[in-house]
């Protein structure tokens, strides 16, 4: 079953001035259950937590064998698209240096994929690593001057639309770039807190991700306002 489809008038507004004819595709993930996001089964590696914060349940991994695999390509049928996330890293390093969080592949086709990641330093800092990648060509955002601290709720997320790879750090743009996305099969899946392949373990917590087939403006980005402890 395909997540639930978000559509509200706001939205409609924001993105093509009245009326909901020409709405993308969104799909809202709350990252708060270890047996179904959105509806989607997941499938429960090593032992993550649900764990209480002022923006409601959220996720924790502990870097060591924690993730949730959803049986769900977001992305299926995008040509264009923006991915966002809400996570809160903890001070792992030198463990868990290069944290692959969120991971979009198929199975069948592992050449086409994108990645949101963390490298951290020690400094109590991170930055974003951001990936797409084809059978044409691939692209890696990222700049080590580009650091964030630890311990802090954050916002990230990346769009793509006619070969134009952006990434954004808490609404503000850090990196962009030229790459070729190739659609992802239908049959992909979504890695939460680790690797596809059961690598680079994340250390923290995950509150949310949402992904729109449609290349979104800052302002537009999820708000860590609108979530709430119940």
């Amino acid at each position: 079953m395909r997540s639930t489809t978000i559509k509200t008038l706001l939205f409609c507004i924001l993105l093509v001035g009245t009326g909901c004819a020409n709405q993308p595709q969104q799909y809202l993930w709350r990252i708060d259950s270890l047996e179904q996001i959105a509806g989607l089964p997941v499938v429960t590696q090593g032992n993550p937590q649900l764990v209480d914060s002022v923006y409601g349940t959220a996720v924790m991994f502990d870097g060591d064998g924690d993730r949730l695999l959803v049986d769900d390509n977001p992305l299926d049928g995008a040509s264009e698209f923006t991915v966002e996330i809400i996570f809160k890293p903890n001070d792992a390093y030198p463990e868990n240096l290069e944290p692959r969080f969120f991971h979009i592949e198929a199975p069948e086709n592992p050449n086409r994929r994108i990645t949101i990641e963390l490298r951290l330093n020690d400094q109590r800092q991170w930055y974003l690593d951001t990936y797409i990648k084809s059978e044409v060509s691939q692209y890696t955002l990222i700049d080590s001057s580009l650091v964030h601290p630890m311990e802090q709720w954050t916002h990230a997320a990346i769009t793509y639309k006619d070969r134009q790879f952006t990434a954004f750090v808490n609404g503000k743009k850090e990196l962009s770039a030229e790459v070729d996305y190739l659609p992802i099969a239908k049959t992909g899946k979504t890695s939460i807190g680790a690797r596809m392949n059961e690598v680079h373990w994340f250390n923290g917590a995950i509150l949310a991700a949402r992904i729109t087939h449609q290349v979104l403006l800052p302002e537009q980005f999820m708000q860590l306002d609108n979530f709430s402890a119940e």
